[in-house]
């Protein structure tokens, strides 16, 4: 498998890789993960029984770390199938290179399009998408989609759609639990009886499209209405200078708390002092939402935008509620609403709970070795 980096560096691609990657091993499954090596050195790890090869970063382009020894390691390592995702297309180039020459089977799992963070990236994104996406996707004997209904809205999946198979993201359902004691957290932010909003995501300019910016107007909205609310932030980056600006602007300073970055091990217990969880990303390069699955295994419900692959993972009015993107009014109106209706709210948790537990990595890990096996199965090479 070959991602950009791996826990404890955070994202979902890397929780993503982590986690298949762990359940393949408990299935029997003998698994190399190549990445880049931040945050640790470079160098070769095992990691719950994963063979973990952690290579130097030469450069960056566009968001994506270079590893210039990639592409020789992946035509030295013998393997039945090769796993590579995007929007990561330097692994993807890389992987499909080595496949063609090697001659080994390969897998692409599609987490979202190609975003563009600004105009100018934009017309490089449309280049790669043109002219050099096509030279080596074709390689690829299946293409993974965590979301039918982001294939089916994706320009480019909508091309290969006779490869593209439907595996959901994943969940811990035994490490996130609505059973977790809540204490601790909010003694130590101060939390007291007040309800509070939860909202998990990079502050970096790559992840701008999450729209932390559109909740904190919603907040300041809310707030009007509801005064003992808090609004947590778990996560860091370049941007966070901003936001806090943005808090102080609108007068949220004592009720927005910056949480920065979280161990994985605390993680679940931030999940569990909250109330209500905020996706409210503004475009489709929310390929899915891990976000989502991880507060309602935790039996707290959702708020997302109708955009990406979220409509996948939220069921309006369910395990949530879903509302258009880019737009505070509407968010805060349906933030407004789950506070001050605490039975629905509970009841939406729980029904939260019952939908991850569809979405165990167990079951992920199965349904991604079924396609492994669909591509070893197949006669003809994918030309």
């Amino acid at each position: 498998m070959f991602n950009s980096f791996f826990p404890p560096w955070r994202g979902g691609a890397e929780t993503y890789t982590y986690n298949l990657a762990r359940q393949l091993v408990i299935r029997g499954q003998d698994v190399n993960v190549f990445c880049a090596n931040p945050p640790s050195k470079p160098g070769t790890y095992k990691v719950e029984g994963i063979e973990l090869s952690c290579l130097p970063v030469r450069g960056w382009l566009y968001g994506t770390p270079l590893m210039t020894k990639l592409p020789l390691r992946l035509l030295q390592v013998r393997a039945d199938i090769f796993h590579a995702g995007f929007p990561r297309y330097y692994n993807a180039f890389c992987t499909s290179i080595a496949s063609r020459f090697t001659g080994t089977p390969s897998a692409l799992t599609w987490h979202n399009d190609l975003p563009s963070v600004t105009p100018m990236a934009g017309a490089l994104v449309e280049a790669h998408d043109a002219f050099v996406l096509p030279t080596y996707i074709q390689t690829f004997g299946r293409i993974i989609s965590t979301s039918g209904k982001y294939a089916k809205s994706s320009q480019i999946l909508r091309r290969y759609a006779w490869k593209v198979d439907v595996v959901p993201n994943g969940v811990d359902c035994k490490r996130f639990r609505p059973d977790i004691d809540p204490g601790p957290v909010r003694e130590k932010l101060n939390l007291g009886g007040v309800k509070t909003i939860l909202f998990v995501g990079a502050l970096s300019k790559w992840h701008r499209y999450k729209g932390l910016d559109v909740l904190i107007h919603a907040f300041a909205l809310v707030k009007r209405v509801q005064s003992d609310i808090v609004l947590l932030v778990v996560g860091d980056g370049t941007l966070r200078a901003s936001y806090q600006e943005l808090t102080s602007h609108l007068n949220l300073e004592r009720s927005v708390i910056f949480a920065g970055d979280v161990s994985d091990e605390e993680l679940p217990r931030y999940y569990a002092a909250s109330d209500l969880l905020i996706l409210p990303s503004r475009d489709r390069s929310e390929g899915f939402g891990l976000t989502i699955l991880e507060a309602n295994t935790c039996g707290i419900p959702a708020v997302g935008s109708e955009v990406g692959g979220i409509p996948e993972v939220i069921r309006h009015r369910f395990n949530g509620l879903l509302v258009p993107p880019g737009n505070p009014e509407a968010l805060a109106s349906a933030i407004t609403h789950l506070l001050e209706e605490d039975s629905v709210r509970i009841k939406m948790g729980r029904n939260g709970r019952v939908f991850a537990e569809e979405h165990d990595w167990s079951r992920v890990a199965a349904a991604t070795e079924k396609v492994y096996r669909k591509i070893l199965n197949q006669r003809e090479p994918s030309l």
